[in-house]
């Protein structure tokens, strides 16, 4: 969380979403809500239905995926994705 809030949360060149991978959709709402996620939470079913299914990733988590704007990845990993950040907004 600190991380995002330093490198994410007033940068208005990117935006964080988390996928959850908990099937119980009350349980993944209460879980971000407890955590004080201030990013969107898609759950499975929306995942599933949606053009975020390409980047499920199967047993780890938390994953951090990078993508742009047309969808293309940019980075993979929590380090890659924070390195990749910082160098396309100069900070």
């Amino acid at each position: 969380m600190a991380q995002y809030k330093s490198e994410i949360a007033e940068n208005s060149k990117v935006a964080m979403i988390h996928i959850s991978h908990d099937r119980d959709e009350d349980s993944a709402e209460e879980w971000a809500a407890k955590e004080g996620f201030p990013w969107l939470t898609v759950l499975p079913k929306d995942v599933d239905r949606s053009d975020l299914v390409e980047y499920k990733v199967a047993n780890s988590v938390p994953h951090y995926i990078l993508v742009d704007a047309a969808g293309n990845r940019l980075a993979d990993g929590s380090s890659a994705v924070f390195g990749k950040v910082r160098e396309l907004t100069g900070e």
